[in-house]
């Protein structure tokens, strides 16, 4: 429950501490006074938006501070997956900078918006005029009976399936696709791998296929080179080899007698067989480099057909070419293995959907079960907020088409007397109606679970006299199991507070403020009677309000 709440610089509240009973609190003033405000400001630290507007002084920032007491709420897992600091008292605050700039705390953690508004559903559920707008709305209306129905635990597990079976959908649906793409661009793929199978390429084939180029381009003068230089080495008279033996004759008589040359003669020799074996290598290259057209052209042809798949490609070697080629006999290999993945998908999908549609008709059933006992209960309240005549009757139109909430589809019809037709809620109920209606759905549901404190802002409207009397003692009875925020311009409804604040403002010639108190209890007569006569009631009207509080 809220305990205490702090607003500093706030709209026209410069700042406000308000500590609130576990049980009904009631907030009163007159028209304009800032209760709307208070709400904003609540609104705020449960993750509404806001900007520097809220701002009283502009060079100060806006605080909005809440404490509340969560030992009964069962949310320490809740804050251990959230990696927050779980305590039975939680601190929710709120900061608005001059700069627009806004932060967010859980007990002191610094938090985004969508968590804070995630946490703040737990903690208080404020019911307006506006929320009762909600109850056409068909998915509220399923929530309202899973609520009472207690089937949440249902709706869960059956929600976490249908999650798995929307994936499997979507993971089928796009098995499909590619498929039929697949499909689609057989005939190409398979063109372009046998135009790549049919070239025949080979890894290092283009290196080899350019050496033999440049070799036959040049024959003539490779040829005649290698010739040339074997005859200079050994083939003339005059030869370096022939020149070499001279050499090595002229240098024997001495080398007997001086052993330098003996050594270098050794030399001699060794050189003379180096050079007799590379003019032989050279006269091989001379006798086995001829002019071969026929082959100079095939090369040409082969290169020519590399470089054209290259640029048709888009890749620079033999290497990505035949990357190339890999890649569309996967491509076409796949064709094949998605049909097979799904018929898999298939089969499993059709598994998913038949415990699905099992699990939907068990959460039917239960609501279906259910409706009767909450249309008796529902009626019955709406007689004790002054609606004899009114009632509620829960239609449920089950499909066989698969939703989030399974198979249920549920309207709410209403008929305000007896012997009028049932019709939808925004096509009969007037707004007093719907805000009791609202307020008998809540009462209902707090008996079946734990409810966060709850805050009825204004939905008294629209009744009065003995109607607004009979939903005090509603709204009184529901305070006793759970924190109960009441504002409200209706002494009956005020009347029952276990603690009242009034919003009063002051004025000057350069400000406007908010200010909420406490209310002691002849306090809280003067403002009961206030509420049901106006300003300076007399002994009888304070009598009145003392009645009423009895």
């Amino acid at each position: 429950m809220l305990t205490h709440l702090h607003i500093s610089n706030y709209a026209i509240i410069n700042e406000v501490d308000i500590e609130f009973d576990k049980k009904l609190n009631i907030i009163t003033g007159e028209t304009g006074a800032g209760k709307s405000i208070l709400m904003g400001a609540l609104g705020l630290i449960l993750g509404e938006r806001a900007d520097t507007k809220v701002l009283m002084n502009v060079e100060e920032k806006c605080v909005v501070e809440g404490t509340f007491n969560i030992s009964g709420y069962r949310l320490k897992n809740y804050f251990e997956t959230n990696e927050l600091d779980y305590d039975n008292t939680c601190i929710i605050r709120r900061e608005i900078s001059a700069n627009g700039k806004s932060r967010a705390f859980i007990n002191d953690t610094p938090v985004n918006l969508t968590l804070l508004k995630e946490l703040g559903t737990k903690l208080i559920d404020i019911v307006s005029q506006h929320e009762t707008l909600e109850l056409n709305e068909s998915d509220f209306q399923l929530s309202i009976i899973d609520a009472i129905a207690e089937t949440e635990e249902l709706v869960f597990d059956y929600q976490q399936a249908f999650h798995q079976y929307q994936l499997l959908v979507k993971e089928l649906n796009t098995l499909m696709e590619q498929e039929a793409k697949s499909r689609k661009d057989e005939d190409y793929f398979r063109f372009q791998l046998d135009e790549l199978v049919q070239a025949a390429i080979t890894e290092n084939e283009q290196e080899e296929l350019e050496k033999n180029l440049s070799v036959l381009s040049h024959a003539e003068i490779i040829e005649q080179s290698a010739g040339n230089a074997s005859r200079l080495l050994d083939a003339d008279e005059q030869s370096i080899t022939e020149n070499l033996r001279n050499l090595k004759s002229v240098l024997s008589p001495a080398a007997k007698h001086f052993q330098k040359i003996d050594e270098l003669i050794l030399r001699i020799e060794s050189s003379l067989i180096e050079l007799k074996d590379v003019a032989a290598e050279l006269d091989q290259i001379a006798q086995s480099t001829q002019a071969n057209p026929n082959e100079l052209l095939r090369i040409e042809n082969r290169l020519l057909i590399i470089f054209n798949l290259q640029k048709k490609h888009r890749v620079n070697n033999c290497t990505e070419l035949l990357a190339i080629q890999q890649k569309f006999q996967l491509d076409l290999d796949a064709i094949g293995s998605l049909q097979t993945e799904i018929e898999k998908k298939e089969k499993e999908l059709a598994t998913k959907k038949s415990l699905l549609e099992k699990q939907a008709a068990t959460l039917s059933g239960k609501r279906n079960k259910a409706i009767p006992v909450i249309e008796k209960n529902i009626n019955a309240l709406l007689k004790e907020v002054q609606m004899p005549d009114a009632k509620l009757k829960i239609e449920n139109i089950v499909n066989n088409v698969l939703s989030i909430n399974g198979i249920d589809k549920i309207n709410l019809l209403f008929a305000a007397n007896t012997g009028s037709q049932f019709l939808q809620l925004n096509k009969v109920a007037s707004g007093g109606e719907l805000s009791r209606l609202m307020l008998c759905i809540k009462s209902l549901i707090s008996d079946k679970v734990a409810l966060p404190s709850i805050v009825f802002d204004e939905i008294d409207t629209g009744i009065s006299g003995e109607a607004a009397l009979k939903v005090s003692q509603v709204i009184k009875k529901h305070a006793a199991k759970h924190q109960v925020i009441a504002i409200t311009h209706l002494p009956q409804i005020a009347g029952k507070a276990d603690a009242h604040f009034y919003v009063y403002k002051t004025s000057n010639k350069s400000s406007t403020q908010t200010h909420i108190k406490k209310l002691n209890e002849k306090e809280h007569i003067e403002e009961i009677a206030r509420m049901l006569h106006g300003a300076n009631p007399s002994e009888k009207v304070i009598e009145a309000a003392k009645e009423l509080i009895s």
